[in-house]
């Protein structure tokens, strides 16, 4: 029996390698995914929280990274190049020679576009001040995109926007430099729409708190060809869709227009005045 039993195993020695081979291979296999497979739970989890996060009005991620800002500047271009066209700019100087980093930068907001023209204009790092639905986008994948970034939320419903203010004002204060949108929404008509009184206020509080003045620089952006009132009467969501999907008809460049430098010290303390003075120097830099 045993010598039968030898004979066996001696034949099939080269079968039961292969087979405990085989079955070797498959358990380190499923432990492989398995431990892959954590890895991406934890991984997904730990994007969920991060989503949740920026979806919190005021929330403030860590300022971007070197290397993110250089990614930042290489999207932003390929996409201003795409659908945009042209990029025209002056005035940079204004930005040059300041004696703080402690600036706002306030464009008037004519496209959605304004947001991959922006970052390609400027030559520093920058925070953005974005609106909520932006972080709340394809189930807070805007969160995942322009977190890390450097931008933050804002509420713009009428009443709850004191968390954003907040946000700005330890931004501005702690010396970086601000990018906001004074008209809050876009107008895809080309004119200017109304402003909110948040760019001066931050300009002011920061400069309490800093001991020492901040600035706010305005900008005109000014396209080529925009879409025209009738899609204004669209669901915001709609009008961000066809101008999209409809972007070769409105890629005519933009040309931006960058102000002098305005100090808060030198605001009326009036916020509604202040807030008007701004927008007037906005208007007027899209008329040279």
């Amino acid at each position: 029996m045993l010598l039968h039993l030898e004979e066996f195993c001696l034949r099939n020695a080269s079968a039961i390698f292969l087979a405990c081979a085989e079955i070797a291979i498959v358990l380190l296999f499923v432990y492989a995914i398995c431990k892959r497979g954590r890895r991406l739970l934890a991984a997904f989890a730990r994007a969920r929280r991060y989503a949740a996060a920026m979806q919190d009005p005021g929330h403030l991620p860590p300022p971007p990274s070197d290397s993110g800002q250089r990614w930042m500047m290489r999207l932003s271009r390929a996409l201003c190049w795409l659908f945009v066209g042209k990029l025209e700019v002056t005035g940079r100087e204004n930005l040059a020679g300041l004696p703080t980093d402690a600036i706002i930068v306030t464009p008037n907001h004519p496209s959605p576009y304004d947001v991959v023209v922006l970052p390609a204009v400027l030559d520093r790092k920058a925070r953005y001040m974005a609106a909520l639905g932006v972080m709340q986008a394809l189930g807070g994948v805007g969160g995942l995109i322009v977190g890390p970034l450097g931008a933050f939320a804002a509420n713009l419903d009428r009443g709850k926007g004191a968390p954003a203010l907040r946000a700005a004002v330890r931004v501005l204060a702690s010396g970086q430099t601000l990018v906001m949108w004074p008209e809050g929404w876009t107008y895809l008509d080309g004119k200017i729409g109304p402003f909110k009184k948040g760019a001066v206020r931050i300009a002011k509080q920061a400069a309490e708190e800093r001991g020492a003045d901040t600035y706010i620089v305005p900008v005109n952006l000014t396209y080529g060809k925009y879409p025209g009132a009738q899609i204004m009467r669209l669901p915001i969501k709609l009008q961000y869709l066809l101008l999209v999907a409809g972007f070769p008809f409105f890629r005519r460049g933009v040309k931006v227009a960058i102000g002098k430098p305005i100090a808060s010290s030198t605001l009326p303390k009036n916020d509604a005045e202040a807030t008007e003075l701004l927008k007037t120097e906005i208007v007027k830099l899209g008329k040279h």
